[in-house]
């Protein structure tokens, strides 16, 4: 009963993540069509809830199955607008239907052979990797080739139809590999939950290397700002106009120049600023590398105990 409950506890989690990320991807992908993000939470709940009462034990694929359905409507919307412009949307729902429902049909056919799969949640042998992404050369062949549609300049009629083919064909090819893809989806969630099983043992010194980093950030805040209070001149300039910075703007300015990344929107312009930021990038580079060093090492310490 208690791994029953624990089981239930995480499976509630992944449902709450799913369909967060669910509703994120549709919203943004088409931000006019809160339909599209509709479809895609009743996609993503319909694979978790086939996935979970078709093959006990089988919650890893699941939500591995359900995050792949994110990946998969990123590109369905980047394809539908770069290469197919202007189809309706009851066109367009249908079409990212049909690859969905032809795998969750073959699941359904094979559940046999599949079941086990699921169950044993194992990598599957290197030996096998080509075999696994075997099904992914004619899904490309088909993205590829629906570049050429644009020019083409086809009626709508044509073009919804050319659409229709083309997830027509995928649908065709995920149903005739559906075990490859079951696989696939187990191995990427078995890779990530050891991934965060990692991450969860360097919480603690990478919480302390984001403090030492913190630190920094606001004591050179805090210096760009008395010294543009206390040197006559703007210290900083600001899309090409030097002026009086704010404190958040020397925030900002910290977090940049310790981060290294420089976007070029502040730069500085007194040779005081100058000084002080070149000090910062080098402590940020140091606390780089020697944080980094210390996170492995306390990493390795634990995989010992």
């Amino acid at each position: 009963m208690h791994r029953r409950a624990r089981i239930d506890r995480h499976w509630w989690r992944a449902v709450a993540f799913t369909a967060a990320l669910a509703l994120l991807v549709g919203l943004a992908a088409r931000p006019g069509d809160p339909a599209f993000a509709a479809l895609l939470l009743a996609t993503a709940a319909a694979g978790f809830g086939f996935f979970y009462l078709l093959f006990a034990g089988g919650l890893h694929f699941a939500v591995a199955l359900a995050n792949g359905l994110a990946v998969y409507a990123t590109l369905f919307a980047f394809f539908t607008e770069s290469n197919f412009p202007g189809i309706r949307r009851p066109v367009s729902y249908l079409g990212f239907v049909l690859p969905v429902a032809a795998f969750l049909a073959a699941a359904w056919r094979h559940r046999a052979a599949l079941a086990g799969l699921v169950a044993s949640e194992r990598l599957r042998e290197t030996a096998h990797f080509a075999r696994l992404l075997a099904w992914l050369v004619p899904l490309l062949a088909i993205g590829a080739a629906s570049f050429a549609l644009p020019e083409l300049a086809l009626g709508a009629a044509a073009r919804e139809a050319a659409f229709l083919a083309a997830m027509a064909l995928i649908a065709a090819v995920v149903a005739a590999a559906a075990r490859d893809v079951v696989a696939f989806l187990l191995d990427a969630s078995l890779l990530f939950e050891a991934f965060f099983a990692r991450i969860r043992r360097l919480l603690i010194p990478a919480f302390a290397f984001l403090t030492l980093y913190s630190i920094l950030v606001i004591v050179f805040a805090c210096l760009y700002r008395l010294a543009d209070e206390a040197i006559p001149g703007p210290l900083l300039s600001f899309a090409g106009q030097p002026r009086e910075m704010t404190f958040a703007e020397a925030l900002y300015f910290s977090v940049v120049t310790l981060s290294t990344i420089g976007y070029g929107d502040v730069v500085p312009h007194a040779p005081a600023a100058r000084a002080l930021a070149s000090i910062e990038a080098i402590l940020g580079v140091l606390l780089l590398l020697f944080g980094f060093a210390e996170i492995m090492s306390a990493s390795r310490g634990r995989d010992d105990r």
